[in-house]
């Protein structure tokens, strides 16, 4: 039951982190070109941020969540997800956009329900697979 509190948190706030990743891909795109240099700066930028907001928003989570319920395990779980999802989210948020753009496809119009759709699975997978290694600590 723990677990499913926790999974509309995981899911919006890897969708946030996507989409605000894809409005600074969008706008350098408009402004800037798409080159292979400005191309390695949004990624590394973009992925450097999703490291630091993982990392703190994934430590604060794990220590609310296993205090709230006394449960180490789900704290770890929860933490451990979010900080990778985040990190998954911001990536998406900038490959996908390019991506489109070299496949001719207008990144503006269609990187959003892409993103928020694959930002919401592959959030709930990386959960549910992290839960499912830490089961028997959960339940004990």
């Amino acid at each position: 039951m723990a677990l499913a509190f926790f999974m509309p948190m995981i899911a919006g706030m890897t969708g946030n982190t996507g989409t605000q990743s894809l409005a600074i891909v969008i706008r350098t795109m408009a402004e800037e070109g798409l080159r292979a240099r400005i191309i390695l700066r949004l990624v590394t930028r973009e992925a450097g941020s999703g490291v630091i907001i993982g990392f703190v928003c994934g430590t604060a989570v794990a220590i609310a969540a296993g205090l709230w319920q006394h449960n180490l395990a789900l704290g770890v779980v929860v933490g451990l997800t979010l900080f990778l999802t985040l990190i998954v989210g911001t990536l998406a948020g900038t490959l996908i956009p390019i991506a489109l753009c070299f496949l001719r496809v207008d990144p503006a119009v269609a990187s959003g329900p892409l993103i928020t759709t694959l930002n919401d699975v592959f959030s709930l997978l990386i959960y549910f697979t992290i839960a499912h290694f830490f089961l028997s600590w959960l339940l004990a």
